[in-house]
Formats: C-alpha cells, structure tokens, sequence
C-alpha cells in the first residue's frame, strides 16, 4: 500500500521544476472457513479456462474515419485505481453506475472515443468482492465501457485463477508487456492496437512488482506463476520500435508509479502520452518533460478510487506525428453526471448475493472507535471472545480509519481493516494467526518485541512457564519478525484464524444479539 504522505512527498519531489500540474470467525481458534464456499457468486464460477481468448487480429475500430486529412483529432478518456469501490453511493447513486453513464455519454457524442484502464481495479474497496474471491469485481470492472486496460499489482489478489479468468473473459485487450504467465505466455497481450476514428493508436502495457507479507515490493513471481521483468524502459522501448511506423499517437498505459512514469517520458523517444497509476497521484494538468531530441513527453494520472476522470483531446501532424493538447479535464465524479441504472443494480444484486448485510448496520458503537490503538484494542475483545485468545501481537498501524459512533454497517467496519492479499493468492498481509505457546516461549517472544508505538501487546503481566497460551499474531510479524522482533526469535507454529474482518464481524453480530454495543 502507498500512504497518502508518501504519495504526496513522491509527487513534490519529482514535479518540482517540470512543467506539470498538478485499502465469519469462529468460536475457536480452528481454521476460519472460507467465507466464499457459501457465496451463490462463487457457487456458479466453473474451472479457470487456462488458454487465452484469441483477440482478432490488427486494429480495434472506434467510431468512423471520413476524411483523414493531415490533421487528426483523438478524444480519450482514463482512469485508475478505482480498487472495487462500488459500493460507494454518491446521493443515493452507485459509483460505478456514474462512471459507467458518463463515459457512455462520451461515446455516444464521440463513438471516437478511447477510454482506458491503469489498472488496480481490485482490493480494498468493496466486503463483496473480499466474500467473492474478487468475481464481483470482475463482473463490475466488465460493466464499464473500457477499451483497453493493464493490470495493476492488486489486480493479481486473488490468485492464478482469478486473474485467467479476468484475462480471458475480458471484452477488452488486457495488457501487461513485461509479465509473463508460465502456463500460458501468450496470456497477457503487450501491445494493443486502435483506430480511434481517423487516428491509429498504439498502447503498451506495463505493471509494477507484486508485495510481499511485509507490505514491501518483491521480486517474487505473482502468485507464483506471474513473472515480473522490471526493466520497463527497455520493454517499453522494445514495443515502441515494434510498433511506431504502424501508429499516429503511441501510448504507454502503466500501473507503475509517477516517479516512473516520469522516467520514461523522458527517457523512450516515440512515446506521446505516459497514462499511469499505481501512486494515486491526481495531476490537474498534463504533467510534460522534455527530451534530448527536443519532444516532449506527456503523464497523466487521475488520483483514485473513481473519485475523478481524465479526459482529454489532442491534435496529431500525421506527417510529422507532432502532437498537442486541445482541451484536458478531471471530471469529478458527482450524482449530478449521467448515470447508468443496470450498472448500479448489478453492484446491488452482486451485494445481494454475496454479502447481503454489506450495506446493513450490524452493530452500533456508543462512542467513536478511534484509528490505531482504538481499533487495535476492539481486535484484542473480539479474539478473546470468538477464539478464545490469552494473548495477541498486533501493529497499530493497520487499521485505515475510525469507527465513528451511533450504527455500523458491515462494509463501514470493513473499510477500517481493508484487506491487502499479500503476497498475491495468500491471505491479507494483516490477517490473523492462532499459535499456541508455552508460558516460557512466550515470555521471550514478549522480551523480544521492539518497543515502540507501532506493536501493541495484549495479555497477562506475567506468564507460566508450565501454561500453554493462545496467542493471535499477525501475519506481516509472524512471517516477516524482523518487523517487530530484535533478534532472532523462534516464532511459533501458527495455524491461519482469519482476517481482521472476519473476527470483528463474528464479535459485532455477536454482541449486536446480546442486545451490547459494539464497544
């Protein structure tokens, strides 16, 4: 995850001085079940098909061309890290049933108009794709009229048969130059190819590293099976000479970061617009570098969460492939844009089936449960009381927000642990594990936690060496101790409980039957 700090710190330092504006446990400590085996979703989703949908060979037409002249016009439209946020409801209108009119009534006015997808379109957003195993998210992601998309580290959550099942049932080219499936090399296009009214365009597709139990980039394989190759100056420049003679306008859509997106702007001659994510980064203006050869290089990002669109209009000199910006906005997006009903109601059935109380109150707080140690503390009630824990080891740094006072619905208490599958097809990096330790063992483990204010401790003041204690730790110390550990300290054989939604969700139903607020 990037915080929102880091984000904006990125962001000063690498504009400064260019031309550009600018996240259901059980009462024992066994295995929780997987909360998809009972979702009706999950029920109907058939084996992964292994082998790539044939996309038709050369260029996707868009709109009509009637005279192509010397001067060509594109119209185009962007977004990224939108991260399943369609259970947002904006005066009663579904996010994504907003998204989804508006850019509908882009192509409408201008069927020669391009729309494209950075990537991160999954995790932290939305209880039912979590209850899903993120095929909620498919289906809403297939719901927007996107040409063209590339997949973002997020993206890969849900494991190697998600993330075949996305690829190959995609009405759009899903691009990804630099990543590699083992099964299936052919699986991710890298270059895809449009005739956007009287404008041919190229568009190469380029992800960022997966993360690890750490919450930190890794060189490690997706899931395993997804190959990463950083070097994505030289692939970008592979594609690009490939491709250019065949293009008026070449595109670089990457889910890499703005740092990068900046580098290769400057650095890849016959790349017209770098249109990224990843960062969240939200540029008012076309951000432009120069390069030695005296052209410029454009990036553009369009922050998060669905919260805002990119759109845009260039002119391009066919004869000398020169371009320039007629018109750049952020629409934000508001009730007042056109909406699309079926897309909101296919979020409201997907919520329907998969988690019918996600937009319910399930329980009710007297007082506000503040972010960090607050939420931390709630953590420590419900592992006593759903699994019967003695002790817990837990990061105050996990939680996302507060939990505000008066009724919680699911998907509000949800939005305070959001969930971050990492490393790719495994658990949240914060989910939680169940060990069971000798009273002596866990007297070291306790000496041993680096003070300070990001581990709390929950427990007794002292331990019997002779008693074995149920311990919760979470699964960033527990596989990475060096987190919260001095030393090297023997961790302890730990069977997964669940995620930190999971036990807060048992405890609130629970308390919420017993007639007991939350907190």
């Amino acid at each position: 995850m990037i915080r929102g700090s880091e984000r904006a710190g990125i962001t000063a330092l690498l504009l400064l001085g260019l031309s550009c504006a600018g996240r259901a446990a059980t009462n024992s400590a066994e295995q929780t079940p997987s909360p998809v085996a009972s979702s009706p979703i999950a029920q109907r989703v058939p084996t992964p098909i292994v082998e790539r949908a044939t996309l038709e060979d050369g260029a996707r037409t868009l709109g009509i061309c009637e005279d192509r002249g010397k001067i060509g016009h594109l119209s185009f439209a962007h977004f990224n890290d939108l991260q399943a946020r369609y259970g947002d409801r904006l005066a009663g209108k579904n996010r994504y049933g907003l998204i989804a009119g508006y850019l509908r009534s882009l192509k409408r006015e201008n069927p020669a108009t391009l729309v494209l997808d950075a990537g991160d379109d999954y995790e932290k957003g939305s209880v039912t794709e979590l209850r899903s195993m993120g095929e909620s998210t498919r289906q809403m992601v297939q719901a927007l009229p996107i040409d063209v998309r590339t997949i973002g580290n997020h993206d890969f959550a849900y494991g190697e048969h998600a993330v075949v099942r996305d690829v190959t049932l995609s009405a759009h080219p899903v691009l990804a130059a630099n990543v590699t499936y083992e099964k299936n090399p052919k699986l991710f296009s890298p270059y895809a190819r449009f005739d956007v009214g009287c404008v041919k365009v190229g568009v190469v597709g380029l992800v960022t590293k997966g993360y690890g139990a750490d919450d930190q980039p890794t060189d490690a394989a997706f899931d395993g099976v997804f190959a990463q190759d950083p070097a994505y100056e030289k692939i970008l420049a592979r594609e690009v000479a490939a491709h250019r003679d065949e293009v008026d306008v070449m595109i670089a859509l990457t889910h890499l970061g703005i740092g990068v997106d900046m580098q290769l702007a400057a650095r890849v001659p016959g790349v017209d617009l770098v249109i990224g994510g990843h960062t969240e980064d939200t540029l008012e203006h076309p951000g432009w570098v120069a390069r030695a050869d005296g052209t410029r290089g454009w990036v553009l990002q369009a922050g998060h969460y669905g919260q805002a669109i990119g759109t845009g209009e260039i002119t391009v000199d066919f004869d000398s492939h020169a371009i320039a910006f007629e018109s750049y906005k952020l629409v934000e997006v508001t009730p007042s844009l056109p909406y699309a009903a079926d897309v909101g109601e296919l979020a409201t059935r997907l919520d329907r089936e998969a988690s019918p109380d996600s937009l319910r109150p399930i329980a009710v707080a007297r007082s506000e449960v503040t972010q960090g140690k607050g939420m931390a503390d709630l953590v420590w009630h419900a592992a006593q009381d759903r699994w019967g824990a003695d002790a817990m080891i837990l990061g105050k740094d996990l939680f996302w927000d507060s939990l505000h006072a008066g009724p919680i619905t699911l998907q509000r208490l949800y939005d305070t642990v959001l969930v971050q599958r990492e490393p790719s097809g495994t658990s949240g990096f914060s989910s939680l594990y169940v060990a069971e330790m000798r009273g002596d063992e866990l007297k070291k483990l306790h000496e041993a936690m680096i003070q300070g204010p990001r581990y709390a401790f929950y427990g007794p003041p002292s331990f019997d060496a002779s008693r074995v204690y149920r311990v919760v730790l979470e699964k960033r110390a527990l596989e990475v101790p060096r987190i919260a550990f001095a030393g090297s300290p023997d961790m302890p054989h730990a069977r997964f409980g669940g995620e930190l939604i999971d036990v807060l969700e048992s405890y609130a139903r629970s308390r919420t039957e017993k007639g007991l607020t939350l907190d």
